[in-house]
């Protein structure tokens, strides 16, 4: 939790509390942080590892931010502890992920590789309709019984997700098979391309919950080097920061995750 100690400068690390799911159920907050540092999923996808440090990494940046409005409530639950088995783990996350949305109006991930985009869909799932927007340049729906970071948006798909209700974003042609963009659009999801402008998103008003998903390689590599799968052209911030800010006025926006930072990748952290 950084702090310049300044009460006149606060930082969110001066806002944020670490507290436990007990000590979650006593308060209202604005976020609920859970950190998923692992990157098995990407390993088995033939992904760069080093994702499983993307947790810390991304927090020890965000607590040096000024916090936007004073008075938020943000409790970080810190990162799941790790067992032997992934798919045992991602159960384990999306259990963790309901409650704390019971407590917190958005619940922030952390990752970690893409598979762990799955948890907070399946969470959302629980209250009702849910949809995802993914900014990507992997649109991730390879069928497998094996889980892991090309998975994750079949796994949505195939357990109650409706076509109409999934968005991509970001994504690059030469990273994607035809069989992959043909399910996509044959469940009738949008998919827009990296060249493109972004899709409308206002039919997602019909869900109940959306999920927002950040994988970093919709990021051209000369902005974020440090992904798993990088890639010399994408998306740039100025593109998707008013994307971002656009969908984070919707309160039906009730997950967001970070995926596939990879901070060994990252010469300048």
């Amino acid at each position: 939790m950084f702090s310049r100690g300044d009460k006149h400068d606060p930082r969110l690390g001066d806002v944020a509390r670490e507290v436990s799911f007990a000590e979650l159920d006593k308060e209202r907050w604005d976020l609920a942080i859970l950190g998923f540092p692992d990157d098995r999923g990407v390993t088995l996808n033939r992904g760069r590892p080093g994702a499983a440090a993307g947790p810390n990494a991304i927090r020890n940046w965000f607590y040096r931010l000024v916090p936007p409005t004073p008075g938020l409530m943000i409790a970080d639950l810190g990162d799941l502890e790790m067992s032997a088995s992934l798919e045992y783990d991602h159960a384990t996350a999306t259990t963790a992920i309901a409650a704390a949305l019971g407590r917190a109006n958005r619940v922030v991930v952390l990752g970690g590789g893409h598979d762990w985009g799955y948890s907070p869909i399946a969470a959302l799932m629980q209250g009702g309709r849910t949809g995802f927007v993914n900014l990507d340049a992997h649109l991730d729906v390879r069928a497998s019984e094996t889980q892991h970071s090309g998975t994750s948006f079949w796994r949505a798909l195939e357990t109650g997700v409706r076509g109409e209700d999934a968005f991509w974003y970001g994504v690059q042609r030469p990273s994607n098979a035809q069989l992959h963009l043909d399910y996509a659009i044959g469940k009738g999801g949008t998919v827009a391309f990296a060249e493109d402008d972004a899709p409308d998103f206002s039919s997602l008003q019909a869900c109940n919950a959306i999920d927002l998903s950040l994988d970093m390689d919709a990021f051209a590599m000369a902005e974020a080097p440090g992904v798993s799968a990088p890639h010399p052209t994408g998306l740039y911030s100025r593109e998707v920061l008013p994307v971002l800010r656009h969908l984070f006025k919707d309160p039906k926006v009730r997950t967001f995750g970070i995926y596939e930072a990879s901070p060994p990748n990252d010469q300048h952290d």
